[in-house]
Parts: C-alpha cells; sequence; structure tokens
C-alpha cells in the first residue's frame, strides 16, 4: 500500500520558488515526521481493537525514513523475528486481510510429531500457565515440546528421555509430579494435551492446551485507512513546517 503525496506538494508549493535541494529536503523531513505519526496511530488502533495487546505486538511496528536518494518512507510491521516467535506481519495478518490465523512455531513443532491434528489450532486450556496478556507461558510451552519431543534435531538436547519423562512425574519435595498426555480422558471431553498432577493419594487431570478447529477470522485492524488517514490529515502542515525549515537553514 502506498501513499502518494505529490499531489499536496503542488498544491502547497503551486506560487512559490523553490530551490530543488530545499524541495527535496522539506519532503524527506514531511514524509518521516508523517511516518512516525502514521506509526503512533496505528499503535493506537492496535490498542482499542486488541485485548491486552502484548509489548512485543506493540513493537511490531516501525518506520523506515525517508533518504536523499530515496523519497519514500514506510510504516511497516516487523516481517523478522528471534527463532522463538512469529513476526508481526505474519501472526498479525489474519487481523488485517482477514482469513485463516497463521501457525505459530509450537504449533507446528506439535503438529511435526503427530501431537496436533491437521486443520487445528491451539487455545489455552484450564490448566495453562498464562500470563496477564492470555498467553501461555513460555516455560510451559518449553516443557510440553521437550516432553512430547517436538524440538527438531538440532534441538535434541531439549527433548526429555524416559528417564526425565519418570522424574518429571515423581515430583519433588517442593513439587507436585507431573506428566501430560495428548487425546481426550472421555467423550464429552476436548481434544487436546492434557496434564495429569500426581498427588501421594491419586491424581489429577487438567486441559492444558485444546485443540480447536481452524476459525476464519475477520479483518479488524485495518492498518492501511489509518496509515492513509494520517497521511491526509498531518502531511500538508508537517510539509508547509519541514519547507519553512530548510528555507531558515538554506537547506
Amino acid at each position: 500500500m502506498a501513499v502518494d503525496v505529490r499531489d499536496a506538494i503542488r498544491q502547497i508549493t503551486a506560487d512559490m520558488q523553490i530551490e530543488e535541494k530545499q524541495l527535496k529536503f522539506a519532503t524527506r523531513l514531511a514524509l518521516t515526521r508523517v511516518a512516525k505519526k502514521a506509526e503512533a496511530a496505528e499503535g493506537r488502533e492496535m490498542r482499542d481493537i486488541f485485548d491486552r495487546p502484548t509489548p512485543f505486538t506493540m513493537s511490531g511496528l516501525f518506520v523506515r525514513p525517508a533518504t536523499a536518494t530515496n523519497l519514500t518512507a514506510e510504516v511497516k510491521l516487523k516481517d523478522f523475528a528471534s527463532k522463538s516467535s512469529s513476526p508481526a506481519a505474519t501472526y498479525l495478518a489474519a487481523q488485517i486481510k482477514g482469513g485463516m490465523r497463521g501457525e505459530k512455531r509450537f504449533e507446528r513443532a506439535l503438529r511435526s510429531v503427530g501431537a496436533l491434528p491437521p486443520g487445528h489450532r491451539v487455545v489455552p486450556g484450564e490448566g495453562a500457565d498464562v500470563d496477564a496478556y492470555g498467553n501461555m507461558s513460555r516455560g510451559q510451552i518449553v516443557q510440553i515440546l521437550a516432553y512430547f519431543r517436538a524440538f527438531p534435531e538440532a534441538g535434541y538436547k531439549a527433548n526429555m528421555t524416559d528417564k526425565k519423562r519418570q522424574a518429571l512425574a515423581r515430583g519433588t519435595k517442593n513439587r507436585q509430579g507431573v506428566s501430560y498426555f495428548c487425546g481426550s480422558p472421555g467423550e464429552r471431553l476436548p481434544m487436546g494435551i492434557w496434564q495429569r498432577v500426581h498427588f501421594a493419594q491419586g491424581t489429577a487431570l487438567k486441559p492444558v492446551m485444546i485443540f480447536v478447529r481452524s476459525a476464519i477470522y475477520q479483518a479488524v485492524f485495518d492498518f492501511q485507512y489509518v496509515a492513509e488517514s494520517t497521511v491526509e490529515r498531518e502531511f500538508p502542515a508537517e510539509f508547509t513546517a519541514a519547507l519553512a525549515q530548510a528555507r531558515a537553514t538554506q537547506q
């Protein structure tokens, strides 16, 4: 998506005598300033439409400023992330365009070992450790992936051996024993990954991950509209101010 500001520049400078150097300086400065305003507007929109967006999500926006040789500024969602995370451009795509939510890395890992059925995604169950944003804790996800030996070959040392599984089930003086199984413990109970908590006198079951069929998301984050409306509203004033700055400093 691109917003062309050349008509706005022509209208503002129609009756002016401006050096090319000053015009380029003002354009570069105004484009970058407006892009930063658009980034802030996108952030406000995310806070309005998403329930408790995480700091990671809120940091998924960035600005690529205009330069002297490229009079284009961009507001983008990051399409890069660490190995343990999905980039914002990937997991917010369904919220912007509509459609099916992309798979998370841990979902792909569970699917690779046959734990997660095709066409399903994971939602936290009653026994999940969730943070303030409603997301499963990384520690619990890692433990489950290790338990089901879902780490790829490069991370084989993280996968649990039978001996480690047995130790986890026994627990310690300060920690109850736990084990996991994949499936459903009864006809009326959902498919997923269940945690069995071991007590001295028996066990208790809790669903940690529930498997649900992939839902089709409606587009709720109008990224393009927010950017376009910000440019239309802010660019004339920012360009006028940048042009006055260029003339005052003889840029």
